[in-house]
């Protein structure tokens, strides 16, 4: 059969034959991060029908990360021999710091279904602020926060009804699935079963969620490690060990004493309360959820 190469509006090319074999992917859970993703990417991957990426986060979509990698690479995530392919990347709603994720995933995957995991959205800036320090990632210090590079981003992710906008801009309401993280922690069954109802799966009876990042076990891996694992060596590291090995080797790795990341004071998270509320009044809007047990 003759196989015809098309241009690929970032520059890269695909193959007809591929390209037409089926979908680049049936899902996306879209974020947001530290509110679940690794959690349920982990728990979907027991299901049967589904094969989830080998990455847990391929950030394919994002030019400024494995874009240019190419459809064969990202298509190598999954398992040809279950029939929906799915990913989580939390990167895919940082808007402010990647742009353009909505429309690259309409254009190579017009039908995929999205999922939307939130929560407390001061909750979740705060916790991803904690994972950034327990990483080594960040070091401006609490009262140096308001104002910063790194406060508007915390602020931008929060910002739901904002990310949600540039999605709804490519994709309609019926393939966004929006779910509330601690319905998702109470009621993990149900929660699970309405995204696999969403993404064309079977039920599965479900006792408990899979492991999730531990913050407190990051906590006690030595930050070269963690440097190491998070660097260079991590796209070798994903191809050679499963996920179950990588958390037994995070285990095994938490032999330092636990380093302590310092707390957002009440007035910083004030302020995000004050500058997350139009959004996330707006977001209860969209979405018709009533989310009474956030803070803002």
């Amino acid at each position: 059969m003759t196989t015809i190469t098309a241009p690929d509006p970032d520059g890269m090319t695909t193959t007809d034959s591929r390209a037409n074999a089926r979908p680049m992917v049936d899902f996306v859970v879209i974020g947001a991060m530290r509110a679940g993703t690794t959690t349920l990417h982990n728990t979907l991957s027991r299901h049967p029908q589904i094969s989830m990426s080998r990455d847990k986060e391929t950030d394919f979509f994002i030019a400024e990360k494995n874009l240019s990698r190419g459809a064969d690479w990202y298509r190598g995530q999954f398992d040809p021999q279950r029939p929906l392919w799915g990913e989580a990347s939390p990167n895919y709603t940082k808007a402010r710091d990647f742009a353009g994720v909505p429309e690259r995933v309409a254009q190579r995957a017009p039908d995929a279904r999205l999922i939307y995991v939130v929560r407390d959205p001061v909750a979740r800036a705060a916790s991803q602020f904690e994972h950034s320090w327990t990483m080594g990632l960040l070091r401006t210090l609490p009262e140096d926060l308001i104002g910063s590079h790194e406060y508007h981003s915390l602020i931008d992710i929060s910002s739901y009804a904002k990310q949600l906008d540039l999605w709804h801009a490519h994709f309609p309401n019926d393939q966004i699935l929006v779910v509330d993280f601690d319905a998702l922690l109470a009621e993990p069954d149900v929660q699970v079963n309405r995204i696999l109802a969403h993404v064309g799966a079977e039920s599965m009876q479900l006792d408990k969620l899979a492991s999730q990042n531990s913050g407190r076990q990051l906590s006690k891996v030595p930050l070269p490690l963690l440097r190491l694992a998070q660097g260079p060596m991590r796209p070798l590291l994903t191809t050679v060990l499963g996920p179950r090995m990588r958390d037994r080797l995070r285990r095994l790795a938490a032999i330092g004493p636990r380093r302590v990341t310092p707390s957002l004071p009440e007035p910083v998270l004030q302020h995000m309360r004050d500058d997350l509320a139009q959004d996330t009044a707006r977001f209860r809007e969209m979405t018709g959820l009533e989310l009474a047990h956030w803070s803002v």
